[in-house]
């Protein structure tokens, strides 16, 4: 099972702290666990390639305000193109409005 924690990023400059703690606590569990972060003024269809490249089995997201959207979208087409693989969406805006997001998913992500 190859699990990828990811993130769209504001700026090139930052890094997500939360991806790295995780991929350290699961290791040992998860041998085959990659970090990739990628930034909002990414292109999505760059992004989506570059994770559809890595053929994960689970692909984490981290959600912020500042990425929340575009995580959504991108997680619409990363479904497109790999139904099989499990989306886990996690961080702060998740957890404000789960209502709204798991009724998103419901309704776009899944088949």
């Amino acid at each position: 099972m190859k699990l990828l924690l990811t993130t769209l990023n504001a700026k090139y400059i930052h890094s997500s702290l939360a991806l790295r703690y995780l991929k350290a606590y699961c290791q040992r569990d998860f041998p085959d666990i990659v970090v990739k972060e990628f930034t909002i003024n990414n292109g999505i269809l760059e992004i989506l390639g570059n994770i559809y490249r890595e053929t994960p089995t689970i692909v984490g997201f981290a959600c912020y305000i500042w990425n929340i959207e575009m995580t959504l979208s991108l997680v619409k087409k990363l479904k497109k193109v790999a139904p099989t693989v499990t989306v886990i969406l996690g961080g702060p805006e998740v957890s404000y409005d789960q209502v709204e997001v798991l009724g998103k998913s419901r309704r776009g992500f899944r088949r």
